[in-house]
């Protein structure tokens, strides 16, 4: 089932309000319409994918300031600012706390729509990552403490033989722990189970010492990770 787009508008002009709505209305996503941040903050469930646009200058809390809450509170949805009183400051300010962009108003239509689009865009792939990155924390903090230490041990290239003597356990054992890693990381390969790891944000084969380059066992522990784990793919 596929996810459904969802456009906030925020702006205590209701002209400008119906203009904006009027002009998303072909988007194919479910549009609300705010007269103020508090209320849009009240209102916010969470839903992504998502673009926000708001008026920079409202009564109480500004578009900057919702935008700064935002990203305080960890939502990172995509969001297209609008002001009719531009200056240098509050743009960089803005672009600084993670708008899109700063678009002057009275708006140009074909540059707002594109704008939209764009934050729709960014954010159903950005939403993606997310979500990619907390299946990845999960299945990592579902490791014991004991198949966790195979586990790094395997980033930096270590021999199920070279494991055993370092953690002083049976090579039996080691060959337990790690199919329960894969199990729990990939299901099938130790390429998969390193990709899960370093997406989840664990530390690489350089944070954990270096790559072991005196290995010569093959097979599953030749392992390719590309440079941008989140990348490719989904």
């Amino acid at each position: 089932m596929a996810v459904r787009n969802t456009i906030f508008i925020i702006d205590d002009d209701e002209r400008a309000r119906e203009l904006t709505a009027a002009l998303v209305e072909t988007m194919d996503a479910d549009v609300y319409l705010f007269d103020c941040a508090e209320s849009f903050m009240e209102a916010f469930a969470g839903q992504r994918p998502t673009c926000i646009v708001t008026d920079q200058r409202m009564p109480g809390m500004s578009g900057i300031e919702l935008l700064e809450q935002l990203r305080g509170r960890g939502i990172m949805a995509s969001v297209v600012m609008m002001t009719a009183y531009p200056d240098t400051r509050s743009t960089v300010r803005a672009v600084r706390g993670g708008a899109l962009t700063l678009i002057e108003k009275p708006c140009n239509p074909q540059e707002l729509w594109n704008c939209i689009q764009e934050g729709l865009r960014l954010d159903a792939k950005n939403y993606a990552q997310e979500l990619l990155q907390r299946d990845a924390k999960t299945r990592v903090a579902s490791l014991t403490v004991r198949e966790r230490a195979v586990m790094e041990q395997l980033i930096v290239g270590k021999a199920n033989k070279k494991i055993a003597t370092k953690l002083k356990v049976s090579l039996r054992t080691v060959e337990t722990r790690r199919a329960n890693v894969l199990k729990k990381l990939a299901g099938s390969s130790l390429a998969e189970a390193v990709q899960t790891w370093l997406i989840a944000g664990e530390p690489g084969a350089d944070e954990l010492g270096g790559f072991d380059t005196q290995e010569e066992e093959v097979g599953m522990d030749q392992v390719t990770v590309p440079d941008d784990p989140t990348s490719g793919s989904l």
